[in-house]
């Protein structure tokens, strides 16, 4: 059959693909004829529900981007971490050591802190069920419909910690139909990926679904101590869905998940001369490191893997999740939803943090466990009046977690042993956390062009920490009675109202305007990480108002599409970490504590084009300029360790640009379809180091992708080249400059059925 250009799906990033993924239309695609009435290619519909309802992305008065299955499967996504590279103002990297953990930076928010104590400010979300730790936060795409990324905070409708925005995955459901794929790559660096999934109805009322992958990479680090390879992983994971469809008003979504991560992420070793380039102390060596711990796997007790096997550099996350929403029909304008789930993961690794040290007791050695819990909540309603000129989502939130952390860290001291472990640190926490929340957002048309958008959420939250002591060494570590004896509270209580107003107006079908005003908060903490009971500070919420002003339109018959938005936003009591040796101590620490008040203004613009039945492209950009506009002084720290008016805020690049065209030709000598993608991503320097004490230079990466689609759209194949210009760039600094992925190559073949 002959190959129709598809929905070029995306919020304005533009799907780049002319069609889906093995031939497969996504779901938000519009009726073909709709897409290629006479004969010319066109921008599809994306529908998104970043106001918790179906709606046209080009309806919604909010900055989002949009990635649908088509596009995950043509810019070759396999996880959230990977997002980043095409969202305006996004910055992403993996936590230092843990390639389980995402660090999200959208405007300047982030966050590089995985202890329970320290909340993320860019919420991350499966089918609407938040995951409250960091640790965990790099989602595997097995089947996924489409992810959602709003940026600016979400306080009203996703109102739990997004002060920089939200990361939301949308699972696909049971098909009606048999069917599945297949996919099977090889790629440098002996990376593997296998995955797929089966949709197997039982019924016309009980639809299945099975999802799986299984991944393995030796790593790109070279262990010129040890000979091993480094931030290499061995994952795999398991989702199954039932969808029950008892009535015609009535649908049950449930669905139960496992995945394994062994990620790690560690740094590269660096020469003892000051870089220009990366504006640091040493030079790094891309991709070596003298890192004299051998590898060993983190399946067991970390401490005891560590002193009885000497051994470590791994990390073990495994995460378990179950969920449901339950979908009713109420009436023929409103609809109840009840979304539940728990989530559990345990995460341990052993990491040392220095790529200079040959000595396998030397450096700065980390073994810690995480083990956490959570349940959540939501019942929601969604409805309209007065004949569709009042619209409104009203609903309950409610989020029980707990959190048991056990640290212990380690390093070598040529006085006393220089060959065995020195005990630096070992504590052990629970933290626990109880919010809720109501929430209601309403959109009046005033007249019909014009509609205003109120909304507000009140959100009640305590979180409680009991330290333990050590649970390993006498005489080490602290309990809650210390913290007592210091002042310092063991529970804190949050009461607030996050408020959003907008206006928007429509000026063509194809063409609309809008204004925003948007309340979002992130809680408090303490500082968990400390050395020593009267460190364990508490810290205050951070709080941000943003104002927008946006347009989104099509233009030229639906083959243009532009999106824009000026932005300025004000965060006060911004939270940050650092690394920090506290004067008497002799560990390092991360530091957490307010800094002051951000500020950051900005545009962003995302645009698609369909050139013709062969071409289509995207082009997206940001303009930003942040600047600390007063600090804070954190007692008994270093001069050198504040925060200054000088410091210039961390992954706010000054210019961001994404880019890529995509040609497609029908060969009826080959029988199908030729496809080919060319990507380009460009940033300007940025600092990756709360103290400036590191920066990412200019950044340009160009990626390459040439495949074949059998005209049944049954199989195709696929060869890629990511990072051809082999660009170096660091994305942490933590005893070690953290490296970004080298050039890869990857050969991917897949099959539908």
């Amino acid at each position: 059959m002959k190959l129709s250009v598809k929905n070029i799906a995306m919020s304005t990033v533009a799907s780049i693909t002319i069609l889906a993924a093995g031939g497969v239309a996504s779901a938000q695609d519009v009726d073909e004829t709709e897409v290629v009435e006479d004969g010319k290619a066109r921008l599809g519909t994306i529908v998104v529900t970043s106001q918790r309802r179906t709606e046209s992305i080009q309806d919604v008065p909010i900055p989002v981007t949009a990635f649908d299955e088509t596009l995950i499967a043509d810019l070759n996504l396999n996880d959230t971490m990977e997002l980043a590279q095409y969202v305006p103002s996004m910055i992403a990297s993996h936590n230092a050591g843990l390639a389980s953990a995402n660090s999200y930076w959208i405007r300047g928010l982030g966050n590089t802190q995985s202890v329970a104590t320290f909340d993320p400010p860019v919420g991350s979300y499966v089918d609407d069920i938040y995951i409250a730790r960091q640790n965990a936060n790099n989602y595997a795409f097995l089947d996924t419909e489409r992810v959602e990324v709003l940026r600016g905070p979400q306080g009203t409708l996703f109102g739990r910690n997004t002060t920089g925005g939200a990361v939301n995955v949308i699972m696909a459901k049971p098909g009606e139909e048999f069917g599945g794929n297949f996919e099977v790559s090889a790629g440098s660096y002996d990376r593997y990926l296998v995955k797929g999934t089966i949709d197997a109805p039982v019924s016309d009322t009980v639809l299945t679904k099975v999802s799986g992958y299984y991944l393995t990479d030796d790593g790109f680090l070279d262990n010129k101590a040890t000979g091993d390879t480094l931030n290499g992983a061995e994952n795999f994971g398991l989702r199954g869905d039932v969808r029950l469809l008892p009535t015609d008003k009535l649908t049950v979504d449930l669905a139960v998940e496992y995945f394994s991560d062994t990620g790690t992420y560690l740094g590269v070793v660096g020469l003892p001369e000051a870089s220009s380039t990366y504006q640091t102390t040493t030079t790094p060596v891309f991709y070596d490191t003298y890192n004299g711990l051998p590898q060993t796997d983190c399946d067991g007790d970390v401490v005891d893997i560590l002193l009885i096997e000497e051994a470590g550099n791994c990390a073990l996350t495994e995460t378990i999740g179950l969920s449901g929403k339950v979908s009713y029909a109420a009436t023929d304008t409103g609809s109840l939803d009840i979304i539940f789930g728990r989530r559990s993961f345990d995460s341990a690794y052993i990491n040392n943090y220095s790529g200079s040290s040959m000595n396998p007791y030397a450096g700065y050695i980390l073994a810690d466990d995480t083990q956490n819990e959570q349940e959540s909540l939501e019942i929601k309603w969604d409805d309209s009046l007065f004949g569709g000129r009042f619209r409104y989502v009203a609903g309950f939130y409610y989020l029980n977690e707990s959190t048991d952390y056990d640290t212990n860290g380690f390093s070598a001291n040529a006085s006393v042993d220089p060959t065995g472990y020195v005990t630096l640190s070992s504590n052990t926490f629970t933290h626990d956390v109880e919010t809720s929340a109501v929430y209601l957002q309403g959109d009046y048309d005033i007249v019909d062009q014009l509609t205003l958008t109120l909304g507000a959420r009140y959100t009640y939250e305590r979180k409680n920490l009991d330290f333990h002591g050590s649970a390993r060494f006498d005489g080490m570590g602290f309990t809650s009675a210390d913290l007592v004896a210091e002042g310092i509270p063991l529970e804190l209580e949050e009461n607030r109202v996050t408020p959003r107003i907008a206006l928007t107006y429509t000026a063509t079908e194809d063409l609309m305007f809008y204004a925003s005003a948007t309340n979002g908060f992130k809680s408090g903490g303490w500082n968990g990480n400390a050395p020593s009971p009267n460190r364990v500070l508490p810290f205050d919420p951070e709080i941000t108002w943003s104002y927008e002003l946006g347009t989104k339109g099509e233009f030229f018959d639906s083959r243009l599409r532009v999106n824009a938005n000026l932005y300025s936003i004000e965060t006060e009591d911004l939270q940050i970490t650092s690394g920090v040796i506290l004067p008497g101590e002799s560990a390092i620490v991360s530091l957490a504590r307010n800094a002051g008040t951000l500020e950051a203004q900005g545009l962003e613009f995302e645009t698609a084009y369909v050139f013709n039945d062969n071409f289509s492209g995207f082009l997206n950009g940001a303009i930003m300029d942040a600047k600390y506009s007063s600090v804070l002084t954190t007692p008994g720290v270093p001069d050198s360790s504040q925060v200054t008016l000088d410091t210039e805020p961390v992954r706010t690049p000054d210019f961001q640009l994404a880019g890529g065209i995509t040609y497609d030709q029908a060969v009826p000598a080959l029988g199908g379809n030729v496809r080919s993608t060319l990507a380009y991503r460009h940033n300007e320097p940025y600092y990756v180091s709360t103290l400036n004490t590191s920066r990412a230079p200019t950044e340009d990466y160009v990626d390459l992708s040439i495949g074949y689609v059998h005209e049944t759209g049954e199989w195709g194949m696929e060869l890629r080249g990511t990072n051809l210009t082999e660009q170096e760039t660091i994305t942490a600094n933590f005893l070690s400059l953290f490296p970004g992925q080298p050039r890869r190559f990857n050969l991917k073949l897949w099959v539908n059925f």
